[in-house]
Parts: C-alpha cells; sequence; structure tokens
C-alpha cells in the first residue's frame, strides 16, 4: 500500500487554520484566494470557544466558477432554519483578484491557504502587500507546499533534472529555508511577527527512515505588532486591478427571541436536569449545554455554570468524581 497522510493532508491543514484562528480569539475572517469555500465551510461549524465566536465570514476569489461552488456549499439549509445557531453569521463573497483594492469590510484574520504558490514569483510582493499591508490584520495565515517533502513523492522526481511540482498551476515551491526567509522579511517589513508550523508531520505506510522535512505543508502565523500603516518594500511592483465585485451575501438564521422570565428559564432547566439524572445520581455540565434550548437561552457555558451556582437552592456542585473532571463541572439535584 503507498503511504497516506491520515486524518488526510487537507483535513489536518483546516484543522491547523482553525485552531490558529481559535487561539488569536478572531470574529472576522477573510479568505483570500477561497475557490470553492471548503476553508470557509470548515469555519461555519461554531468553535467550542463559544466566548469567542466567528461572526462574519469573507471569500475572495478570481474565479466566478469556484465562487459558484462556494455559494452552493456555504449557503443556509433547511437544517439551519430549525436548529437554529446561537450566534449571527454572514457571509460575504466577492469576485476578483486578491491584489484589488481592498474591500471595505472590517476583519481580524486573513487565511491565504495553498494560494500564493499559484502566484507569479514576481508578484508574491504584491499579494504580500495586500494581506499585510492593506488589510493589515491582527493575525494572517499562509500556507503553502514544502517543496523539500517532495521527496516522499517519487513521481515528483525531486532533486532531479526532471522534477515537477505537486500541481500543474504552481508557480514555484519553496524549501522550507525560502519561505522562513520570505516570512521573517514580510513580518519585520510590516510591523509582525511570525511563527513557522509545519502540517501533516507524519506519513502511515512510509518507508523505513521516514524524514518528515518540516512536512508536507508549511505554515506561517503573522501576528501583528504595529497598528502604523506600511508602504510596500522597495521593488514591489502594483499593478491596477479592478476593484472586488461583491458576488453574494448569506445570512444564517439564529435564536434572537428575548431572555426567558426567571421562573420559566428555572422551570425549563429542571425538566431537563430531570431527564438527565434518571439514569445517574448527577449531570454535567457538558450534558446541559449540549442541549440546544439551553444554548439558545444562556449563549455561553460560562453563563449556565454561573446560573447554576447562583442556583444553590435547586443545584448544588457534585465535587470532583473523576480525575479529570474538575470541581463544578459535574451537579446534583438538591430537592428544593
Amino acid at each position: 500500500m503507498a503511504p497516506y497522510f491520515r486524518p488526510a493532508l487537507w483535513e489536518q491543514r483546516r484543522i491547523c487554520i482553525a485552531r490558529a484562528l481559535y487561539e488569536h480569539k478572531v470574529g472576522r475572517v477573510l479568505e483570500v484566494g477561497c475557490g470553492e469555500g471548503n476553508i470557509l465551510s470548515f469555519l461555519v461549524s461554531p468553535a467550542s470557544d463559544d466566548e469567542h465566536p466567528i461572526t462574519h465570514l469573507y471569500g475572495i476569489d478570481i474565479s466566478a466558477e469556484a465562487l459558484e461552488k462556494a455559494h452552493d456549499q456555504l449557503k443556509p439549509t433547511d437544517h439551519d432554519t430549525w436548529s437554529l445557531r446561537v450566534d449571527e453569521l454572514c457571509i460575504e463573497l466577492f469576485h476578483g483578484s486578491a491584489m484589488a483594492p481592498a474591500a471595505p469590510i472590517a476583519i481580524d484574520a486573513v487565511v491565504c491557504s495553498e494560494v500564493i504558490e499559484h502566484v507569479q514569483e514576481s508578484k508574491v510582493p504584491a499579494l504580500t502587500h495586500a494581506v499585510l499591508g492593506v488589510y493589515r490584520p491582527r493575525l494572517a495565515v499562509f500556507t503553502t507546499p514544502n517543496a523539500e517533502f517532495n521527496v516522499h513523492f517519487p513521481a515528483l522526481c525531486y532533486g532531479t533534472p526532471e522534477a515537477r511540482f505537486r500541481d500543474a498551476d504552481h508557480k514555484f515551491e519553496w524549501t522550507r529555508a525560502e519561505f522562513a526567509q520570505w516570512a521573517q522579511d514580510a513580518a519585520a517589513h510590516y510591523g509582525y511577527q511570525v511563527e513557522l508550523r509545519g502540517i501533516g508531520m507524519t506519513m502511515r505506510n512510509a518507508a523505513e527512515g521516514f524524514e518528515p522535512y518540516g512536512g508536507c505543508s508549511q505554515m506561517a502565523l503573522f501576528t501583528r505588532q504595529s497598528e502604523d500603516p506600511k508602504e510596500p518594500p522597495p521593488g514591489c511592483v502594483l499593478e491596477p486591478c479592478p476593484e472586488l465585485v461583491p458576488y453574494a451575501t448569506m445570512r444564517y438564521p439564529f435564536y434572537a427571541q428575548p431572555p426567558l422570565p426567571d421562573e420559566q428559564l428555572l422551570e425549563l432547566v429542571l425538566g431537563i436536569v430531570r431527564f438527565l439524572v434518571d439514569a445517574q445520581s448527577a449531570f454535567g455540565l457538558a450534558d446541559l449545554w449540549s442541549v440546544l434550548e439551553v444554548r439558545h437561552h444562556f449563549k455561553r457555558r460560562q453563563a449556565l455554570q454561573t446560573w447554576l451556582l447562583g442556583n444553590s437552592r435547586h443545584f448544588a456542585p457534585a465535587g470532583q468524581q473523576e480525575q479529570e473532571r474538575p470541581p463544578a463541572q459535574r451537579y446534583t439535584l438538591t430537592g428544593a
């Protein structure tokens, strides 16, 4: 059997991107070169950190055909209508070049995943300026193939005169040193700090002596250190580009009813808890939070926990039942 990734490399990449966004608690994310919307679709699912939800997603792509597929993939479904989200989510797609004048949107983060290698190397400074110099997000995430890993794909003939890129449309593929040099230069010029990470560090069924060479893909996380505007670096040629054209806007339905009166809220929670404790003497905060109706009314897990502790006539912390469960994660009914 040929070597393979598990989870698949595309899935590992999306997980790494999402985790980086969640780590930095961003609410508004722009993907440059969003293609068919695969990463945006991954980000539609609510994060486990409900205190800092992503509420706005934006995508830019030069291909109208890709945007049509993105629209089909990202538009709300019947499930979204009857299983209402806790928080709002708006997705906007724009048709045009990533190097076009900036869209009139407020963003916290930019994702540019597996895009830079599709740009002529002479135009990389312009793309870099568009992201770090024009949009200037507090977080920017770039990923690109790691050329050194190509040694594990025999058909690419890495290191020989017959060497090929992973995709026929790739204009270049950088080694780790080349990627690091670009990232460090960009960070220094635009006032960012950069961290480099590898994606796809192991392969199943790999040959004996497998060496990851830093991962199949490589990621750069830029965190803004200065809000001062930055001019393009010397030698950066900015060609005129048509303005971005709005392509589609999608708003997901979400629960927007006013809070229940205290007595009704208590009765709701008691009814759910009595069902949960039928088979056990205590119930978990996570069990209660998994009920959509509870999430609708409390919005935040911390708000639910505070409410339970404040209703000590009815609920009491069960204490540390298991080593991995901290106190106040499990509760009992007091019988009041």
